[in-house]
């Protein structure tokens, strides 16, 4: 016999990844709730936006009848985390890449090109939910001693002048 819940079970909030479909452009949120709550989501990408979660599965955008964005729901897909962290590499390559050809975009931030670059994070060597905590949204404080994720932080405005920018 099965002991049925006093309460009702709580579905796990998903936790988005927005990653731009040519990969210029990444950002993670705690929440769907937490990313609808931005008016511009995706304002900085210019095409295409994907959503995963982070266990690398496929989030398919649920529009109201006005064709806004209310929602995310995960698809049948299989979840491919690897993929995922492929993708988010090519978006760090891609801010590295315009550090080198703008470095003035770090310089207020008081540090050179490849420092950096240097301190950009290291994508692939754990979890994808590892791996997204770098990115705008994600909990991980620090890499290498630079605070990455502080809002209006060297690496947050520098992801999101290189998604204008690609």
């Amino acid at each position: 016999m099965t002991a049925k819940p006093i309460r009702p079970v709580r579905r796990r909030e998903i936790e988005p990844i927005l990653i731009a479909s040519d990969n210029s452009f990444a950002h993670a949120y705690g929440s769907v709730a937490e990313m609808l709550s931005e008016k511009d989501i995706g304002a900085m990408a210019q095409g295409g936006l994907e959503f995963f979660d982070r266990a690398g599965r496929r989030l398919a955008p649920v529009l109201s009848h006005a064709w806004e964005l209310e929602g995310l729901v995960p698809t049948l897909e299989d979840p491919d985390p690897e993929l995922i962290q492929g993708r988010l590499q090519a978006v760090v390559q891609h801010v590295a890449d315009h550090i080198r050809r703008h470095p003035e975009v770090v310089a207020d931030s008081g540090l050179t090109a490849d420092e950096a670059i240097a301190a950009l994070p290291q994508i692939g060597g754990g979890t994808l939910a590892e791996d997204a905590a770098h990115f705008p949204g994600g909990e991980q404080p620090s890499s290498g001693g630079i605070r990455l994720m502080t809002p209006g932080g060297w690496f947050h405005q520098t992801l999101h002048a290189a998604g204008l920018a690609h």
